[in-house]
Order: structure tokens, then sequence, then C-alpha cells
């Protein structure tokens, strides 16, 4: 009998049962984590750990896309093409190992990050629950 860890099963167990607006800041917070990760994976040479990361990075971003209703609100189509640029990026940089485009990503996708932690808390969903990083 294998024992499962408890802050996984938490953890997953959060995932499974957030709604809308705390699902999008669990996966937001995921993918800044992902990005951070992958850039010191970079710098310390571990590998299996950039491309972990940055793999996980691309779901992500990739979930976010499928998620977004561009005529939802101005700007969704211009946030979907910046997706699908990052989304990009986390490729390239996967395949290059570049350090300059993990943090290009990292600093394209903080605003968008802070913008949507700032939309969730301006409507009253302050509680965004653990961190899943």
């Amino acid at each position: 009998m294998s024992v499962r860890n408890p802050a996984l099963a938490y953890q997953d167990q959060s995932v499974k049962t957030a709604d809308g607006p705390h699902l999008l800041i669990m996966i937001c917070d995921r993918l800044a984590a992902d990005i951070a990760r992958a850039e010191v994976g970079i710098q310390e040479s571990d590998y299996e750990v950039v491309d972990r990361n940055l793999q996980h990075a691309q779901r992500s971003i990739r979930m976010l896309r499928w998620a977004l209703n561009p005529d939802g609100f101005e700007g969704g189509h211009e946030l979907l093409s910046v997706y699908a640029f990052i989304e990009g990026h986390l490729i390239k940089a996967n395949l290059e190992k570049n350090l300059e485009l993990v943090r290009e990503c990292a600093r394209l996708f903080q605003p968008i990050h802070e913008a949507w932690r700032g939309a969730v808390d301006a409507n009253g969903q302050s509680d965004h629950g653990p961190d899943v990083g």
C-alpha cells in the first residue's frame, strides 16, 4: 500500500473543487511558478527540471487560451494573441534551453497574472485558496 502525500492530496482536491475564478488564479499561479523554476533550472543546467516545468507551463497557457472567450471583453482577442505568443516562446525556450526567452515569458505573463488576480479580487473572490506552486 502506498502512502499519498497529504499536501498533494489537498492540492489535487482543491483544484478539482475550485470554481472558475479560483481555478483561473490557481492556473496563473502555477504557470508563473513553472516559468520561475525553469529559469532556475537553466541557470543550474538541470535540463530535466527545465523540460518538466516548461512543458507544464505550455499546458497551462493552452488551458488559459482554450478557456478564454475573446468576445467577452474588450481586448480579449489581443489577450488571446499574447497567450499564443507566450506559448510559442515557451516551446522555443524549452527546445533551446534559452534563459532570455524564459525571462521574456515571465515579463510578458506577469502583468496578465496581476490583472487576472486583480479582477478576481475586485469581484469579491479574494479567497483564492492554496498556492499550487
